[in-house]
């Protein structure tokens, strides 16, 4: 499934957008390494070496960024090189259930806001809960019609 490495400059482009995205402010908006660190759980330095393209990068390391900040691993791990877009889908398609569909317009409006991708992806788990909790109560109507339709 790998392709091979972390590809470097592209790991350094997507860490910097991640600091900027993550901790950006409209003074600093290329964000603050420091505070991207301790957000990743990885130190000053690491982020440095990240950024300035002097290390190697881990699948691991990717996943560990993607976690803290609420990205999906694998979304990352393509962006960088690592996998390809047909195994992130084959991948998604296996693991994941659709309990959404992309063209759902909640979903659409959160995709487009124009908020952190940690946030976005809260704001999924949080849509795909609404929906499951929707679908059991209307399997519970669904069983009171019946259990009405049998008294009669």
């Amino acid at each position: 499934m790998a392709e091979g490495g972390v590809d470097r400059e592209a790991w350094a482009r997507v860490v910097s957008d991640l600091i900027a995205q993550e901790t950006g402010t409209p003074a600093m908006p290329k964000g603050n390494k420091s505070r991207f660190a301790s957000l990743a759980g990885v130190t000053y330095k690491t982020v440095l070496r990240w950024t300035q393209k002097k290390s190697d990068v881990s699948e691991d390391s990717v996943r560990q960024v993607a976690r803290a900040l609420h990205i999906s691993p694998l979304e990352l791990l393509v962006r960088v090189g690592y996998y390809t877009g047909d195994d992130l889908n084959a991948a998604t398609q296996a693991t994941s259930p659709t309990r959404i569909d992309r063209a759902d317009p909640a979903l659409q409006v959160i995709l487009e806001a124009d908020v952190p991708p940690r946030v976005q992806q809260r704001m999924i788990q949080r849509l795909e809960a609404l929906r499951a909790r929707d679908a059991e109560r209307h399997v519970d109507e669904v069983r009171w019609w019946i259990d009405q339709a049998k008294e009669m």
